[in-house]
């Protein structure tokens, strides 16, 4: 699936959510690298267009993080992530993916 915009905002392909968040669940080079350059992080989770091209369609801010939530709690939340990431409203803040993130603090109590 070719990665569409809506509006402003990229669409994430089903396909590449799903190797995103199995990458941020089981892989510590790719949290490495996503931390680092989430755009490249995004095209070797499969998007099809390339880095330079992912940075002039969008900055993804909404994936900048300090410290990425542990792989345990991004596998335990993998639905609901799965799910903000491919609905029609998101990519305004994912801050589940942040360690400090208010979901992640509400799963802890």
């Amino acid at each position: 699936m070719t990665p569409t915009i809506q509006g402003t905002k990229l669409q994430f392909p089903p396909a590449v959510v799903d190797r995103l968040l199995d990458l941020l669940a089981t892989n510590d080079t790719f949290r490495e690298l996503f931390a680092e350059n989430r755009h490249a992080a995004l095209v070797r989770a499969g998007f099809e267009l390339s880095e330079v091209e992912l940075r002039e369609r969008s900055p993804f801010s909404c994936l900048i993080v300090d410290r990425l939530a542990s792989k345990e709690s991004i596998a335990e939340s993998r639905d609901q992530l799965r799910a903000h990431l491919l609905g029609a409203g998101t990519h305004t803040v994912v801050f589940f993916l942040g360690t400090d993130s208010q979901y992640t603090t509400r799963r802890r109590n």
